[in-house]
């Protein structure tokens, strides 16, 4: 596969930075975003670990956010160079900007080596683990099914994964529905 074009890439990285549908009114970013952001500004009561500034909630829904977007990518075998590209833009948008290539190739170290320790599915009962706010949850998988609609259309190893990582989450099937819904809506014909 080719790589993906600019206008592209900036329809993705335009959906992935837009709150989804059930966001409260007035917000303007998406929970990754804010996720990301949150992860390196200072947490707030027993959340704290000063004098780092480092807020472990933030940072487990990021990295949670990243890895579900990962492992629907890689569910059908390795990345192409649309889902590479899809994934930069996850972790690009989650950092406003503000991560290097080095940062970039060593976070896709560390999600291919817990790919390799783990099946599958711990990996997806460890997400869950650290994501358990139901908004949060519905944002997990409309970026997961971003990537996977960004990367050619919802294959059936995406497709079941999708719904693993809801049922962990103990959404049904219609969660899953309303995110592929959702990035078909935003993403167009792909």
């Amino acid at each position: 596969m080719s790589s993906p074009d600019e206008k592209f890439l900036e329809r993705v990285t335009q959906c992935i930075a837009r709150p989804g549908p059930n966001a409260p009114r007035g917000v303007q970013h998406s929970i990754l975003a804010q996720a990301a952001r949150l992860a390196q500004s200072a947490p707030i009561g027993d959340e704290a670990t000063a004098p780092s500034g480092f807020d472990p909630a933030a940072a487990a829904l990021f990295e949670g956010t990243v890895e579900s977007a990962y492992l629907v990518a890689t569910s059908d075998g390795p990345l192409s160079s649309t889902e590479d590209a899809v994934l930069r833009a996850i972790i690009g948008i989650g950092c406003d900007g503000k991560v290097s290539a080095e940062q970039i190739e060593a976070l896709f170290g560390e999600l291919t080596s817990a790919q390799q320790r783990e099946s599958e599915e711990e990996r997806v009962a460890h997400i869950a683990q650290m994501i358990t706010h139901r908004d949060h949850q519905r944002e997990v998988l409309r970026i997961a099914a971003i990537m996977a609609r960004a990367s050619g259309g919802i294959r059936p190893s995406e497709r079941a994964l999708l719904d693993r990582l809801a049922l962990r989450f103990s959404l049904g099937a219609t969660a899953v529905d309303a995110a592929i819904a959702e990035a078909s809506e935003a993403l167009g014909t792909v």
